[in-house]
């Protein structure tokens, strides 16, 4: 094989990472924007909750989908970097 044909090989194979990459940055990002909607609906419900057995459970949840969001953000930036 001639060198100018190795090259386009070894260029397909590091396209192909990066876009698998990118797919993944894609899929975290709408997975994040999700959770954040969620978390916003949380919030709201939170304010206007007056039962304390209520509140917790919704500040457990709250709790849940934030570490999630943390993680995925952390995984996001890893992706990115």
């Amino acid at each position: 094989m001639k060198t100018t044909k190795l090259i386009e090989i070894a260029n397909e194979y590091l396209d192909a990472d990066k876009q698998k990459q990118r797919k993944q940055r894609d899929s975290i990002k709408v997975i994040l924007k999700k959770l954040k909607k969620k978390q916003d609906k949380l919030n709201a419900k939170l304010a206007n909750e007056k039962s304390k057995d209520n509140c917790k459970k919704i500040q457990k949840n709250l709790n849940i989908v934030f570490a999630q969001r943390k993680k995925g953000l952390k995984i996001l930036k890893s992706l990115k970097g």
